[in-house]
């Protein structure tokens, strides 16, 4: 009786794997345009998450008799950035404002990945690899809760280039470059229609030394290191 069971859970075993190698994806390149959400974030400050937008182009080359495993590609243009509330002064009052930092990069990622077909229909995959980033644009905002002359002039006072290269420390503005480690998880329906999760971790601190020196020099205290962190939910079409 043992002797059956088992033969029977062999060949169970087999059929199963026949079927994962009958719905394996096919090898060759294919293309796909992303668009979708981040949520970012300037880690190891007073920063808190801000969200924007992505999109871009990438390709897929599923390696030849690999059984799944794939490169890939692309080219993105994201926002990523943070925002912080705080007390800032107008005249003689102390009003709330709402400091936005946009930060607008084009991306390249490079990835390993690899992914199981469930079905004809349904396939699962992960990604991951190195990113390497440029900033190529973002104004600094502010916003202030109150009316006024004051409050337009302080507003308009601290909207600048997030990238533009100024040593005042109240405009703290940001080197353009950026590399780091990006991971996503997907799900593709039909050979075509993909949804996507992502996480990339920035590893340059992201403050420029010319900034980190000047705020040293007014306040006898060093400004933290500062990096980029992304979460992302995706859509993608492939073609």
């Amino acid at each position: 009786m043992k002797r059956f069971f088992y033969l029977c859970l062999a060949l169970l075993m087999l059929a199963d794997s026949a079927r994962a190698f009958e719905n394996e994806p096919e090898e060759g390149l294919t293309w796909m345009g992303i668009f979708g959400m981040n949520v970012s974030k300037l880690m190891n400050h007073e920063y808190n998450a801000k969200v924007g937008a992505t999109l871009g182009i990438k390709a897929d080359y599923m390696l030849p008799s690999a059984h799944g495993a794939y490169v890939t590609a692309g080219l993105d243009w994201t926002m990523k950035g943070s925002r912080i509330t705080r007390s800032v002064p107008v005249g003689t009052l102390a009003l709330e404002a709402i400091d936005k930092y946009p930060l607008h990069y084009i991306e390249l990622p490079i990835r390993a990945g690899f992914r199981y077909n469930i079905n004809e229909s349904f396939g699962l995959y992960a990604e991951f690899g190195p990113y390497f980033a440029v900033g190529v644009g973002g104004y600094h905002t502010r916003s202030i809760d109150g009316d006024g002359a004051d409050v337009r002039k302080a507003e308009d006072d601290f909207t600048f280039r997030a990238f533009s290269s100024t040593d005042d420390i109240v405009r703290q503005t940001f080197q353009r470059w950026d590399a780091g480690l990006s991971l996503r998880l997907g799900a593709e329906y039909n050979d075509h229609y993909n949804l996507m999760i992502g996480f990339d971790w920035g590893f340059p601190d992201i403050y420029r030394d010319s900034l980190r020196d000047k705020y040293f020099e007014a306040h006898q205290t060093r400004l933290p290191k500062v990096y980029n962190f992304n979460f992302s939910i995706t859509t993608g079409y492939r073609f």
